[in-house]
């Protein structure tokens, strides 16, 4: 069968009045491939049955409805599956506040129309010896050889950082960033405990996509909204992927290395990290949810690398930071 030439869509399903605010990122995404757009009169969410058909040619889905449904019942996992049988990445995002939805925008904007390499990267997690050796991990094979240039990858779990200085460091717009350890439906348990209300604090140069590896971030149990929606919402990020339920520790080690071999490949964007680090276990993949864009990109902002330098610090001189780690952060710090 003859395959299209035409690059595939950036699908965007939303009310009518929300259109114009979204309007700069529709645009920032035609800048690279063609956008549909899927206008409805109403904030309800539409039966995805009636948006599967508009999918076939469609590398991603931005999916905006009513704030009152969560993440859960919207969509079943990260992806929808097309009458043909291709997977489309698609992402949630609930409209409630024009405030919001225009933080939102602006960072996904921001995000879309960035160019250069991807990264830099972040690990955040807690201070855990489990954690230490899922990062340990994922840095072996982020430094395996791959062919291409390697990733800035700064290591900011909560050993090194307070929770002060992870706010301020998430503000130099990293490229990703990945966490490990204990999430509630309102935050991460590290650093004495991250919660959406600490968010505001965090607001400046959007990272292209956080990834809470760890249970419960996109649940809506016992919150209005979740954190992972809350990490779009407010603006910290284009992108965000976060469970709905809990997990198990064996999927989220495979997570991270699977999305670190492809990280070290600099894939085009979130949804396509996701659809190539996939894991093969449905149960490891039908937890999770994509919020805001699925197809947020992976470059961080011009000077993110710099300023990263500025805010890392071990927190002892016995840091498990791999041994080439301060010779790669010198090189940065010299050009």
């Amino acid at each position: 069968m003859a395959t299209s030439s035409t690059p595939p869509e950036w699908v965007l399903a939303c009310p009518r009045e929300a259109l114009p605010i979204l309007q700069p990122l529709a645009d920032a995404h035609a800048a690279h491939r063609p956008v549909r757009l899927l206008l409805r009169d109403t904030r309800a969410v539409p039966p995805l049955a009636d948006l599967l058909p508009h999918l076939d040619q469609a590398a991603g889905l931005l999916l905006v409805g009513d704030h009152r449904r969560s993440p859960r019942t919207v969509l079943p996992s990260p992806f929808l599956t097309t009458p043909q049988g291709r997977r489309v990445p698609a992402g949630w995002l609930p409209m409630g506040r024009p405030d919001t939805l225009e933080r939102f925008a602006a960072a996904a904007t921001e995000v879309q129309r960035r160019a250069g390499e991807a990264g830099p990267l972040a690990f955040v997690g807690q201070w855990d010896d489990h954690v230490t050796r899922m990062v340990a991990r994922s840095l072996s094979i982020l430094r395996s050889p791959t062919g291409a240039d390697p990733l800035t990858v700064f290591w900011w779990t909560a050993d090194r950082l307070i929770r002060r200085d992870l706010l301020t460091a998430l503000r130099v717009g990293l490229g990703a960033a990945l966490y490990f350890g204990h999430g509630r439906p309102y935050g991460w348990a590290g650093y004495h405990g991250l919660h959406t209300r600490h968010l505001g604090h965090a607001r400046g140069r959007p990272t292209g996509a956080v990834l809470s590896l760890t249970c419960h971030t996109a649940s809506r149990r016992r919150v209005g909204t979740s954190f992972a929606e809350s990490l779009v919402l407010e603006g910290l990020a284009a992108g965000a992927l976060g469970a709905v339920s809990a997990t198990q520790t064996i999927d989220n080690w495979w997570w991270g290395a699977s999305l670190c071999e492809v990280l070290s490949q600099q894939p085009a964007h979130l949804g396509d990290l996701l659809l190539r680090a996939c894991p093969p276990r449905p149960n490891a993949v039908a937890a999770y949810r994509i919020l805001g864009d699925p197809l947020a990109a992976l470059q961080g902002a011009p000077d993110a690398h710099r300023e990263g330098l500025q805010v890392w610090a071990p927190s002892a001189l016995e840091s498990p930071v791999p041994p080439d780690y301060e010779a790669r952060l010198a090189s940065l710090a010299a050009t």
